[in-house]
């Protein structure tokens, strides 16, 4: 077993995004068992509604664990920074305007996996957006998601997904 204490910086941070991509790998064997048991759109279903239950928890221990107050955009921003889904991604969050929020994921390793198989019908955007849209909701129930760019990609140099978070009214 590793000592955390006794790990450098740089070994620490290199250990968080091996772990998180752990818990991705673990997300898409299950993903897998279940469609070649029940099918692909039990498998889709269910994992939407998996990330949907999820995304509150997260919320919550963040919240606690990190000090986290308040609600809207920069609440948002901190959760989404702390949540350790998107350590094993490139991923970027910014002010692309007043009043919203643009989250781009540069590389994730489910769509490239994805890619790879061969796959048709991708399962980003579907559990993508439950996932986002549940932890916005969590945090603020008047944040709004909007996709404003998904798979499939024309070439590995593309972004994977763009999303826009904004408040309503």
């Amino acid at each position: 077993m590793r000592d955390l204490d006794l790990m450098s910086r740089e070994e620490a941070i290199h250990y968080l995004k091996f772990l998180s991509g752990l818990a991705i790998a673990v997300d898409g064997l299950w993903f897998m068992a279940v469609e070649k048991g029940r099918g692909f759109d039990e498998a889709l279903r269910l994992d939407i509604d998996v990330w949907a239950g999820y995304a509150p928890v997260v919320v919550k221990r963040i919240r606690r664990e990190f000090g986290i107050r308040g609600k809207g955009l920069e609440a948002l921003r901190e959760v989404i920074s702390h949540d350790p889904l998107w350590w094993s991604m490139d991923v970027k969050i910014v002010e692309d305007s007043a009043g919203r929020l643009a989250f781009e994921v540069r590389d994730c390793p489910s769509l490239m996996a994805q890619e790879k198989m061969g796959r048709d019908t991708l399962t980003c955007e579907p559990v993508e957006r439950a996932y986002l849209e549940a932890l916005a909701k969590a945090v603020d129930p008047g944040i709004k998601v909007e996709a404003l760019k998904l798979p499939p990609r024309k070439s590995p140099d593309e972004v994977c997904c763009r999303w826009a978070f904004y408040v309503e009214g």
